[in-house]
Order: structure tokens, then sequence, then C-alpha cells
């Protein structure tokens, strides 16, 4: 079975995480705009944001409500770190569900959904640790060895050299980063099917595993994300061309950004099934030694 034909036999998923989303994200919107409402009061110059974001207006506000911003971003700061849990939270979920849908008799039940998150959130956090401690030990290595190059550099290049130095080295880290992200999603996968509990070798075998099978693997997530990439693009496009100058291009705007929120969350789920299905059909074949 194909990883879009279990996508779309978990589209109930796909919606149920799209309204957690969508609540996650009112509860930073509402104090936000109640905030705004109440401080800038008959002052129109916050409508200026709507049609792109001037900093003139936002200094200015920091300035004269700074104590109600710090909140907001104080507010922020722990939604995020909720965020990345619960998001932590659902991946033995998602791979549970990824794993029914073979079966046409199952349906989607967020009971047992959860039961899965309960289960493995443990394991999981473990790897999220693992693959977050891995890519900041890569930030700090690029940035070391992009400081030094400048540096050794710095007389025999301009400065628009050096740019492009600092821009190569960037490119490199953002590849490895994904890698590293790649690795961590089949590292998911094994602790998930394997019932294992040790983040880091799973990270480590599903890293072995990866690079054995790089076209099939890294490949397919790559190509993911340059879909994902692609969206991005799309809708920024759609946003530059929406002037919001009424409620009917206020609706409009709002109408496609949830669209690319159910696109992006779409576009996970698949990320994870396709890892699901090159694992499980890898898996049935002889091993493959690296390329010398």
């Amino acid at each position: 079975m194909s990883s879009f034909q279990l996508i779309r036999r978990s589209w109930r998923m796909v919606l149920w995480l799209y309204g957690v989303n969508f609540l996650m994200s009112l509860l930073v919107l509402l104090p936000a705009y109640a905030t705004f409402r109440r401080d800038m009061g008959a002052s129109l110059e916050y409508l200026k944001l709507l049609n792109g974001f001037d900093f003139t207006v936002y200094s200015d506000f920091r300035h004269n409500h700074g104590s109600a911003t710090n909140s907001l971003l104080t507010v922020g700061f722990w939604l995020g770190l909720l965020y990345l849990l619960i998001s932590v939270f659902f991946t033995g979920g998602l791979l549970q569900q990824v794993a029914s849908a073979t079966d046409r008799r199952q349906t989607f039940r967020l009971s047992r959904f959860l039961a899965a998150g309960a289960q493995g959130f443990g394991r999981f956090f473990r790897l999220f640790l693992c693959v977050s401690s891995f890519i900041f030990l890569l930030s700090v290595v690029f940035l070391l060895a992009g400081g030094l190059s400048a540096l050794a550099l710095t007389k025999t290049l301009n400065e628009e050299e050096l740019s492009y130095v600092a821009l190569a080295f960037l490119l490199v880290f953002a590849l490895s980063a994904l890698l590293a992200l790649c690795v961590g999603d089949y590292a998911k996968i094994r602790l998930f099917r394997r019932d294992e509990t040790r983040a880091v070798f799973a990270f480590w075998v599903s890293m072995r595993f990866l690079f054995s099978r790089v076209r099939v693997t890294f490949g397919n997530y790559l190509l993911l994300i340059g879909v994902g990439l692609a969206c991005f693009g799309v809708y920024f496009l759609l946003e530059s061309w929406i002037v919001t100058r009424g409620w009917a291009e206020i609706a409009l705007l709002f109408l496609i950004q949830q669209l690319f929120i159910i696109s992006r969350t779409f576009l996970k789920v698949w990320v994870l099934a396709t890892a699901t299905v090159v694992f499980t059909e890898q898996e049935k074949q002889p091993t493959i030694s690296p390329a010398r």
C-alpha cells in the first residue's frame, strides 16, 4: 500500500490534528487581539499591520505598551513549549493510525490515538531531546567552522564573497539538520514497530539505515519538503495579492491560511507515512552495505 493511500484513510485524524492546531492558535490570537484593542483604544494604527508587517507601528507599540507586549511574548513562549510537548505526545498516535490504516476495517478512534500517544510519550520525548541535541551540536560546529573560515579569508575576500561563504555554510547546515530530522522520523518508526525504549540507539541505527539507502529515504524526504516549500511559496504569493480593505478580503485571507495549515498537517502525516512504507519495504529486503 502506498503512503498516499494510508493518508487517504487517515483523513479524520488529519482534521482532528487541524482542530488542535486551530485551538492552540486561538490561545495566542485572542489574548493578543484583546490586548491590542484595549491598549490601542480608538487608534487605527494597528490596522496598518493587516497588509504587511510595519516595524514602526510595532516599535511604537512596544515603547508605549511594553508591559502588555512582554506578557504576550511570555504567553507565546510557554504555549510554544506546550505545542512541542503535544506534538511529541501525538507521535505515538500518528504511528498507530498509520499502522492501522492498512486494515480497511479499522477507523480512526480518538481513544486509541490518545492511548498510543500516552504509551510512547517517554521514548519519543527522549528521541526529541536526542535529535534536538544533535542539531544543536551541528549548529555549534558550523558556526565555529564558518567563523574561523571567515576570519581566515578576511584578507583575501571582499564582503560580498564572504557572504557567499557564509551562505554555503548555512545551506550545508540546513541540509544536515534536515538529514537529522529524517533520521529522527525513522527512529520513531523503529521505536514504535519494535517496541524499543533506547532512543539514542534507535537514532544511531536509523542513521546507518538511512545512509545505506539514501535515495529512497532522504531522497523522498527532500521531495516532500520541496512540496512543503512550494506550499509556502503559493501562500505568500496569494497573501501578497490580497489587499485587506474590508471583511471580505479578511475572510478570504483567513480561509487561505486555514487551507495552508491543513496542507501542512497533511504533509506532516504524509512524511511519516512515507517513511513507514519505506521502512517496512526495506526491512523485507537483504541488508545493503553503504556505498564506498
